[in-house]
């Protein structure tokens, strides 16, 4: 076979590997017990009424629903989420304001494709999800980092770096955020911390991509508005995942935008792979149409509720004193910090030599930093597994100290 690697653009050389995706490798033995995947249980995918909406479409309009769709999105998709959004979370917005995409990594790809060029910068929280930080990059944007607290991203530091590359000659330009129960840290925006954002964005001229895959998924607390109903002026890009709370083999997510904005990510789209699968948007808008939406999300809550109940539990009852984690409010994961001088990939495969798996924090630092912190998941496991695998790693802990 013919060595083709001096032919390879630049960007083929600098993208990383996922590091989940590395460690789903790593740990493909059937009695690891992970904590490691953020994916959904599969004990939460509506089969039963997937497979009567399923019957139903392929007896009235197969033709349809196996046929190339419109680059934007079914119709009558985007008019319900528009409509839905409207009520539930005071995004108001058009159906031509939607663009229904192949999950939340193509409509960051395709908000990074139309604002990004070569040495603008972006900034991202240390730490942030590596596949938002990675579609900046991979359009050459710089990553800047920006420390979190308890409290999310934190503004008087983003304000700071802002200057900062501003004084060296550099151009900021976007700004990614997960609000909801972040990944990988499980922290929430206040909002007036949300309000902060939404002002510095507004004075230095930046786009924000808020990206929402657990916004639904709250199991205490109140609600915070998201950042686009704050911020009237179109700057911010709202992307919406429905991996978490559907199905995420069906690859869908919503992005919502100003309708120019919308409008050039669908002509963007067009070079890439021209629609959605219509078959998983009909079965979508079939499932919302007939109410499912609302209450799937009830029934995934609770499932939820009880896995991170159990998660915590076992880290106050397991975990040296030394090591310190956050409580999340929702989401899937809870954060942990380990005592100076710990490694968390030397612990991982510790950890998956007695059949624990986790994943270790750095790749979520773009900066370097974050080798003593993990992340846990209680998404996929069952309670007996998740108390299991804590209690292992309490041990492991407790004799390396």
């Amino acid at each position: 076979m013919a060595e083709l690697t001096h032919l390879l653009a630049q960007r083929a050389h600098e993208v990383q590997a996922s590091a989940i995706r590395e460690i789903c490798k790593l740990i493909a033995k059937p009695q690891i017990r992970s904590l490691a995947g953020g994916w959904p249980d599969p004990a939460t995918f509506p089969v039963a009424d997937l497979q009567r909406i399923a019957t139903d479409i392929f007896q009235q309009k197969p033709a349809l629903a196996l046929q190339y769709t419109t680059s934007e999105g079914l119709p009558e998709l985007r008019e319900f989420l528009a409509d839905w959004l409207g009520k539930k979370e005071g995004i108001h917005c058009t159906p031509d304001e939607l663009l229904i995409t192949h999950g939340f990594s193509q409509g960051m790809e395709l908000t990074a494709k139309i604002f990004i060029e070569a040495g603008d910068v972006a900034f991202v929280g240390l730490p942030t999800y590596f596949g938002g930080s990675g579609a900046c990059q991979t359009f050459g944007a710089e990553l800047v980092g920006v420390e979190l607290d308890a409290d999310g991203m934190i503004p008087d530091l983003l304000e700071e770096k802002i200057l900062a590359a501003k004084k060296a000659g550099k151009r900021p330009k976007l700004l990614y955020v997960i609000p909801d129960f972040q990944n990988p840290s499980g922290v929430t925006m206040p909002l007036a911390r949300r309000q902060r954002l939404v002002e510095l964005a507004q004075q230095h001229d930046l786009v924000i991509a808020e990206d929402s895959p657990y916004r639904d998924l709250r199991y205490s607390g109140e609600a915070v508005p998201p950042l686009m109903s704050l911020e009237p002026s179109g700057r911010v890009v709202y992307l919406k995942s429905f991996s978490k709370v559907f199905c995420p083999g069906f690859r869908l997510a919503v992005v919502v935008g100003d309708a120019d904005v919308i409008r050039r990510m669908v002509i963007a789209r067009q070079f890439e792979d021209c629609c959605t699968a219509a078959f998983g948007q009909y079965l979508l808008y079939e499932f919302c149409r007939q109410g499912l939406l609302d209450r799937q999300i009830k029934l995934n809550c609770a499932i939820y509720t009880r896995k991170r109940d159990c998660m915590l539990q076992a880290l106050d009852q397991h975990m040296p004193t030394e090591v310190q984690w956050n409580r999340p409010d929702g989401g899937f994961f809870v954060f942990v910090h380990l005592p100076a001088g710990m490694d968390a990939e030397e612990l991982l495969h510790e950890a998956v030599d007695h059949d624990v798996a986790f994943v270790a924090g750095a790749p979520f630092y773009v900066d370097g930093s974050g080798s003593q912190t993990l992340r846990l998941s209680f998404a996929q496991s069952e309670p007996a597994v998740i108390e299991a695998a804590v209690a292992e790693l309490g041990a492991l802990l407790k004799a390396k100290m």
